[in-house]
């Protein structure tokens, strides 16, 4: 039995593998994860992460990217200073949001690993395309919400399944740095867990408002 990595319920099961690991279900939060024994190296993780083209320049990243930015600014009513958690090598969020007259701060366990930032609370935490390469969902999801201060605003940008059924043919698992996928009963789980509203702003964009 694998105690589900989110949640700690014992009763996830093991539903599809594939030539490269196997997919576990929890039935309480509905998280899909791959087994731990099957998760990448720190190492090869950092090597598919140099394959992204997340090139701030590129007009086709910017446009994927305004699908968050775009739902964050209308939320925003005076300029804030925030943090892009797991920003990447190539961080084009905070652009965008500083063309809007915003701050937003720069952090990334791989690429720019200051720890000092993780020492503050802010208005605003963006993480696009960062959670479902959580190895540790509940440490990290810890972490991200604790880094939103009262009536702040955390906006996560991750693709949802639509469950096991429909999860092999599913090209987002393909990602082999892909390891966790949540859906909108995961994120509802995750807003009542860190006493947050949610609010499904797309189908790969979800505000988790904390105080309000």
């Amino acid at each position: 039995m694998v105690k589900c990595p989110l949640c700690s319920a014992t009763s996830s099961k093991d539903f599809y593998r594939n030539k490269r690991c196997q997919y576990w279900h929890c039935s309480e939060c509905d998280l899909i994860f791959v087994d731990p024994d099957d998760v990448l190296s720190t190492e090869a993780e950092k090597a598919q992460y140099d394959l992204h083209n997340n090139d701030p320049q590129d007009q086709g990243y910017l446009n994927f990217l305004r699908r968050l930015s775009e739902p964050v600014l209308s939320k925003l009513t005076e300029p804030v200073v925030g943090l892009d958690f797991g920003c990447g090598p190539g961080p084009a969020l905070c652009e965008l949001l500083a063309q809007a007259g915003h701050q937003l701060l720069n952090y990334d366990p791989i690429y720019y690993p200051d720890e000092q930032r993780l020492t503050e609370t802010y208005r605003l935490v963006t993480s696009s395309e960062v959670v479902e390469h959580f190895n540790h969902p509940a440490q990290s999801w810890k972490l991200l919400t604790g880094l939103v201060a009262e009536a702040g605003l955390l906006a996560v940008m991750t693709k949802r399944h639509w469950g096991t059924e429909v999860f092999p043919q599913w090209h987002y698992k393909n990602d082999p740095t892909h390891v966790a996928f949540y859906s909108d009963k995961t994120f509802t789980w995750l807003a009542n867990h860190y006493q947050m509203r949610l609010e499904i702003v797309g189908p790969d964009v979800a505000l988790f408002h904390r105080g309000k």
